[in-house]
């Protein structure tokens, strides 16, 4: 059942066996692996069915550095969270993203890929996408359409599956018409009651915008609101003017990671008309090699093998195409053909065509004759790099409170000279094979030993590492069943948790991941 928090009289006690706190991919994912089991279950959501301002107003807070995505543009708070607006890109993490890796700091996970792949098939039925798996042949995409160098040894055509998925509008009814479930929208939790030593939560204290407030006691508490707020609610709990639950050694905050964007320069070709049939990039593509249609994208990526042996973080490269001057022509007599005309006006289009006759000649007889496309003037780069875990990067509460009179949250969100080097080592290495295979040529935007980052780097929405999951407690915040360390009921899902960012999107990780949690759950409780 879906129940209004507002009309709660003030002061109810809520009791209940789990209580699960955000309504995102990773708290649905969790409740609906509940509906079935014979404990009750409370999934709390800060928002309503649609979005509100007030609500998202929430999520203000500092950012200490600008070139991160805003915090109220980058997430959604209400029913079904920020899936309300992904991109639903989804794509396992690769077995040396799990690894401790020389050279690498603070790497590594508490389990390998191959531990987790039982989660992620799961997690591909959860986010509506096709079968597990991820190699370009699956795809109908055959080894000799990749052209060199993107066929190995360094650089390789990876794909991921494309998502249709909003996790609020494709499981609130299995929620609504579950009876063990009870979903509260507009229940905001403020901050958990624990016993005198921090060890266990007795309650949570939950409340509206609309001024009401009331509490759940449950034998099992998941925060599951975010790589952000996850951080934000532990900061906020426990003993007054304490340093907050699971943050015995200063870890909760810390970590904090995105996905590095930017352009990475141009690839001009040897070839203009060059085969690039492979790749998809972001406008995707769909396969129905699987009985239903999918959507997929293709891209370049490194090989398992160059990021362990040159020490390399994952790297995400897709490009746009830029045409040579015959395509303006070309896209003008379509037109005119068609009775159209651009902006510039008819005569502009028959200048464009006049003055490329001998070019669109050209392409007309390569069309016919070797089916070849328009002639390519450049590749113009998308990289996305991995960020590289780093303590120094980190959230904190700030003196300034929001409606609900909880701290705000401050981003200090900081990258090391080591990332810079390796993004730089990777569109090296990249340019080399390039030139080796006689592809072209790469004008990268990170040449040279002091080269600045692009000016249109940014961190993206991907918020991780805050509570990141590590058997010492010293380096983390969850241990490798996600639990709290040194806390008996109190676990934490999502992104927060990942050690390490990788250069994958991180949903379809975050719903394995909560799916395993669910297991676990189940077996304490049942």
């Amino acid at each position: 059942m879906i129940i209004d928090a507002r009309s709660l009289p003030g002061g109810t006690k809520i009791d209940t066996e789990v209580c699960i706190v955000g309504a995102g991919a990773a708290g649905i994912t969790l409740a609906r692996e509940f509906t079935s089991a014979r404990f009750r279950v409370v999934l709390l959501e800060s928002g309503g069915l649609e979005f509100e301002a007030e609500t998202q107003d929430l999520y203000e807070g500092r950012l200490l550095d600008t070139t991160l995505a805003a915090l109220t543009a980058s997430r959604l708070r209400f029913f079904g969270g920020t899936t309300n607006h992904w991109g639903g890109w989804c794509l396992p993490y690769e077995a040396v993203d799990f690894e401790v890796r020389q050279g690498l700091p603070h790497r590594g996970w508490p389990f390998d890929k191959a531990y987790l792949d039982l989660w992620y098939r799961r997690a591909q039925e959860v986010c509506q996408i096709g079968p597990y798996e991820y190699g370009p042949v699956s795809w109908g995409i055959w080894p000799e359409q990749i052209v060199p160098p993107f066929r190995g040894p360094n650089f390789v055509c990876k794909v991921l599956q494309q998502s249709p998925t909003r996790f609020g509008s494709a499981y609130e009814a299995d929620l609504r018409q579950a009876g063990n479930v009870a979903v509260y929208l507009h229940a905001n939790a403020l901050t958990f009651v624990t016993d005198e030593m921090d060890k266990q939560v007795n309650k949570l204290s939950v409340g509206s915008l609309s001024g009401n407030r009331f509490s759940i006691s449950a034998r099992v508490y998941v925060i599951a609101a975010g790589g952000i707020e996850n951080a934000r609610l532990l900061l906020t709990s426990g003993k007054p003017n304490g340093p907050g639950l699971g943050n015995q050694h200063d870890c909760v905050g810390r970590f904090f990671m995105v996905n590095l964007n930017y352009s990475g320069g141009q690839i001009i070709p040897s070839d203009p008309y060059v085969n690039l049939d492979f790749f998809s990039g972001r406008a995707g593509s769909v396969y129905t090699g699987f009985g239903a249609r999918q959507g997929f994208v293709s891209f370049i990526g490194l090989s398992a093998e160059t990021m362990r042996d040159l020490q390399l973080p994952g790297a995400k490269i897709l490009w746009q195409y830029k045409f040579k001057p015959v395509a303006d022509a070309v896209s003008a007599a379509r037109r005119f053909a068609a009775g159209e005309s651009s902006s510039e006006g008819t005569l502009a289009d028959l200048a464009k065509i006049i003055g490329n006759l001998d070019g669109i000649s050209e392409l007309a007889v390569r069309k016919a004759l070797f089916h070849q496309g328009l002639p390519v003037e450049a590749l113009t780069l998308d990289c996305s790099s991995e960020q590289l875990p780093n303590w120094e990067s980190r959230i904190f509460l700030d003196i300034e409170r929001d409606a609900l009179d909880i701290p705000k949250i401050v981003v200090d969100w900081r990258l090391t000279p080591d990332d810079k080097k390796k993004a730089a080592a990777t569109l090296r290495l990249l340019g080399r094979e390039i030139g080796r295979a006689g592809f072209g040529r790469l004008r990268s935007s990170l040449d040279g030993e002091d080269a600045r980052w692009p000016e249109d780097l940014y961190g993206d929405e991907h918020h991780m590492g805050t509570t990141r999951m590590h058997v010492d407690p010293r380096l983390g915040v969850v241990d490798a069943d996600c639990r709290v360390h040194g806390m008996t009921n109190l676990y934490v899902a999502g992104s927060s948790v990942f050690p390490t960012s990788g250069a994958s999107n991180p949903t379809l990780t975050i719903v394995a991941l909560a799916l395993r949690l669910a297991d676990h759950i189940k077996e304490r409780l049942m």
